[in-house]
């Protein structure tokens, strides 16, 4: 197996695919994919609005990143076009090269992409974008039996397959001094963040959603996800709380308070408007707070 080792001058970002990668619901037609390849709707808008802001994240943290896309769906599902899994997807939205007249050119984000792991995670892929072919373009790798040891209930999916990758890029995890990681449906996407790190590795999550206020809601859904079960019975007269508000939250037992005041990890947490434009949101902020823990640490950044 190669050697797929970060570098020092790299960040890790592990994103979800559909609703926080892409927009396909908003920004696409589902059925304008054609044989000849010709360019679905305009990705040319994602596409545009994501590399500027990964360019503007680089020179502003001097940190490369480096995209890792950890999705739900499974490799061998054909999808409607005859294609397996988001190979096509992910080609048409960002690399679709056929667009430009079959030239080669010179795309500014095929740098940042390079991971794909899909929900059967005992293999990762790489990614080629200049590559003319769909198999060309995506590399398999079996995860090693280490990698494969680690193992967590199917309700940690995605965190099972970060680990495993982190296993591969950063073994000893003394590269990484910052990770990020996005995903719109928490209960699936966020546990990612839970994987561990050595203390001062910072962990910034983006969530791109409906809200973009926390409330107490939220934060019970994120605590949830990390495996918490709420009861959610008023302490002082046995009825159910419903929803958790300021004016019923001391109602709770002190161990629910915990879990909600907690939600977070001590990480950082962006709530972002919905979609691809939530995520370019996020990691503009993202690069605000990197490049803040830069200075207090006496990093140079870009």
């Amino acid at each position: 197996m190669p050697d797929f080792r970060l570098k020092e001058n790299e960040i890790m970002f592990f994103i979800d695919f559909n609703n926080t990668l892409v927009d396909y619901e908003n920004e696409f037609d589902h059925y304008a994919y054609l044989d000849d390849l010709k360019t679905i709707n305009n990705p040319a808008i994602t596409k545009s609005r994501l590399t500027r802001c990964l360019a503007d994240f680089e020179k502003k943290t001097g940190l490369t990143p480096v995209i890792c896309v950890v999705t739900n769906a499974e490799s061998k599902v054909i999808d409607a076009n005859g294609y397996p899994g988001i190979f096509n997807d992910l080609r048409m939205t960002f690399f679709n090269h056929a667009a430009n007249l079959g030239e080669k050119y010179n795309n500014p984000i095929d740098k940042y992409f390079r991971y794909l792991i899909y929900k059967d995670n005992d293999a990762f892929f790489t990614i080629n974008p200049k590559a003319d072919t769909l198999e060309e373009m995506f590399e398999g790798y079996y995860f090693d039996e280490e990698a494969l040891s680690i193992r967590y209930s199917p309700s940690f999916r995605k965190k099972e397959s970060v680990e495993r990758m982190m296993s591969i890029i950063d073994p000893t995890r003394d590269t990484s001094k910052f990770i990020v990681f996005a995903g719109d449906t928490i209960k699936d996407d966020y546990p990612m963040k839970e994987i561990e790190t050595p203390y001062g590795v910072s962990k910034i999550f983006i969530r791109p959603g409906k809200s973009k206020k926390l409330t107490y809601m939220l934060m019970r859904e994120f605590a949830e996800s990390k495996g918490h079960e709420f009861t959610c019975i008023n302490r002082h007269n046995g009825k159910k709380i419903k929803n958790i508000d300021q004016f019923n939250y001391m109602n709770l037992s002190d161990e629910e308070q915990k879990w909600l005041e907690e939600y977070s990890s001590g990480d950082y947490v962006i709530l972002a408007q919905r979609n691809n434009r939530g995520l370019v949101d996020g990691i503009y902020e993202a690069a605000e707070i990197i490049a803040g823990k830069q200075k207090e640490q006496g990093i140079l950044g870009g």
